[in-house]
Formats: C-alpha cells, sequence, structure tokens
C-alpha cells in the first residue's frame, strides 16, 4: 500500500511531501521524502507522473539557449552554392506550463535582422567575413524584408511520460500566418531540444536565386532550438551538427590547368544563357551578346577564385 503525506498541490512544485511505504504484514511504517514518479489510487489509475517539466512559467532567449536555421541549395549550379548555418541571435520564448495542461501555451518572438551566418558548407571556396554580410543584407531586404518572425501556439499536448512536447500553432513571416506543428524533446538533463521544417513559399517567400536561377537556396529550411531551463546562467547548449542531408561537401575531380577549367565553366553557362534567353522570347543576337559577356566575367571569376586556386 502506498500513501501520500504532505500539504498542496500534486502537480505544484510547491509543499512538502512524504511516501510511506506500509507492510501489510507489520505495524512499521518506512517514511522518507523521496521524488514521486508515479502514484495510483485503489483502481491502478495515475494520479501523477514525473514530467520533467514543472508548472509554471518558463522563459527562454539567447541566454540560456540556441535558435538556428539550416539552409540547402539546388539548381543545376548548386555545387557552386554553399548549405549555410545561421544563428538568430535575438528571440524570446516563453513556456506556460499549467497545472492542467490544456492551458499550456508558448509563444516566441524573434527580430529577423538578427541573422548572422556563422557556417557554409560547400562551394568553390570558403564563406568569408564579406560574402556572410552580403547574405545577411539579401535575408533583411529580400527575403525576410526586416518584419519580425512570431510564433502562437493553438495547442500543446504533453504525454504522461513528459518526455516530449507536442506542439501546434501559427508563425508569421513577412506578416503572414501560417499553422506549423513540431514536437519539442525533453531530455534529463533539462535541456529541451527540437526542429522543424519551414517551407518559404507557403509564407509567399520566394527563395534566394543567383546565375540567372540556376543556383537557388532550397524551398525548404530547417528550424532548430537548444534551450536549458536549468538554474546555470552560463549554460548555453551548443548549436546543431552538420547532417545528412545538409551536409553537402563538394569535392571538385583534380585538374590540370586552372585555366581549362574556367573555360569550361565559361562555355556551360555560354550555353546555358544563350539557349535560356533564346527560349523566353529574346532575339539570338541580342541572347548570343548576353552570353558572351556573362560567360566572360564567370570565365575571370573563376579563373581568379575558382576551382584550382589555393586558398589562403
Amino acid at each position: 500500500m502506498l500513501q501520500l503525506y504532505g500539504d498542496g498541490a500534486l502537480s505544484s512544485s510547491k509543499g512538502a511531501w512524504a511516501i510511506a511505504i506500509v507492510s501489510p504484514f507489520t505495524d512499521r511504517t518506512l517514511s522518507k521524502p523521496l521524488r514521486v514518479l508515479a502514484i495510483t489510487d485503489s483502481m491502478g489509475r495515475s494520479l501523477g507522473s514525473r514530467t520533467g517539466i514543472q508548472a509554471g512559467t518558463h522563459t527562454f532567449g539567447p541566454e540560456n539557449g540556441a535558435l538556428w536555421v539550416r539552409t540547402g541549395r539546388t539548381g543545376g549550379a548548386a555545387q557552386a552554392g554553399h548549405d549555410l548555418l545561421i544563428h538568430v541571435t535575438a528571440w524570446q520564448a516563453t513556456l506556460e506550463v499549467g497545472e492542467d495542461p490544456a492551458q499550456t501555451s508558448i509563444v516566441l518572438d524573434a527580430d529577423a535582422t538578427s541573422l548572422r551566418v556563422r557556417e557554409g558548407v560547400g562551394g568553390m571556396q570558403a564563406l568569408d567575413d564579406d560574402d556572410k554580410a552580403s547574405i545577411q543584407e539579401t535575408i533583411d531586404d529580400e527575403v525576410l524584408k526586416r518584419m519580425d518572425i512570431e510564433f502562437r501556439s493553438t495547442a500543446v499536448q504533453i504525454p504522461a511520460d513528459g518526455s516530449r512536447i507536442s506542439v501546434q500553432g501559427e508563425l508569421t513571416l513577412v506578416g503572414k500566418a501560417r499553422p506549423i506543428e513540431f514536437d519539442l524533446v525533453v531530455g534529463d538533463d533539462g535541456d529541451l531540444s527540437g526542429s522543424t521544417v519551414v517551407k518559404q513559399t507557403d509564407w509567399g517567400i520566394t527563395p534566394y536565386s543567383a546565375l540567372f536561377g540556376a543556383l537557388k537556396v532550397a524551398d525548404e529550411v530547417e528550424v532548430v532550438i537548444n534551450a536549458s531551463w536549468r538554474a546555470d546562467p552560463g549554460h548555453v547548449p551548443e548549436g546543431p551538427e552538420w547532417s545528412a542531408p545538409w551536409q553537402i561537401e563538394w569535392r571538385p575531380a583534380p585538374i590540370i590547368d586552372p585555366g581549362i577549367s574556367s573555360f569550361l565553366w565559361a562555355l556551360v553557362f555560354f550555353f546555358y544563357l544563350w539557349l535560356g534567353m533564346a527560349a523566353v522570347g529574346v532575339s539570338h543576337g541580342a541572347a548570343l551578346v548576353l552570353a558572351l559577356v556573362a560567360s566572360f566575367f564567370i570565365f575571370l571569376y573563376v579563373r581568379t577564385h575558382g576551382v584550382g586556386r589555393e586558398q589562403n
């Protein structure tokens, strides 16, 4: 028989509790404060469980968590681009855990101008500080348009074991709200982690493209969060590691002369641009001239920065 002594609500973090184990064959009672893992009534119905989630208000942000965005690439010239790991540096999330799980809610606000490129995988050369600054400017002016990011939950479910939080809600990007759902995993060490995929076109965002559309950022981007509600203010979870299919590293084949590689790149893009412009109604003469000029600059760029050049 299991008896519970103490005061305060079972699901509250307040109050003192003790568990008494009474043997049916003796009048001795062992009483000791214990962490309640599960309590059942005489019919075996659960009266409580260890969830790892304390009722109350929990606040997360850069001081005790990390919010990341990972992008992929696509298009005929995808090998020339980079998969990006982007750090959101200004954000705030609040998890309200009610005594009744139905009263639990999550809100998140992020500054759309606080995204910073931390890493780029692939491409013909590594990203330098100027490249990262240029990407940040493009995100601010062309992608997110300096409009804040908001998430508001509409339904939150927490299973009996408290190992995860299933969330449904609305995400607002560039002023447009769309439904989204994801799971947050509650770790034994107090960490909270989860991820979801955001399809940019669902919010009316046109994925960034370059080289006349031959290089594009993939429509689907992954958003990853890691946070902790432990009392250690210096604890900040590490960012996500690259994993397939996000880790795509292009290893070019060995070449004899960088000039040959540059010429081949220019030749391929010449035909691609020439035929592409002719297909959309540009006169053959104008298409030829534009393709030649663009291919010349492509040749110079690859020759001075691309394959076959040693990077410092």
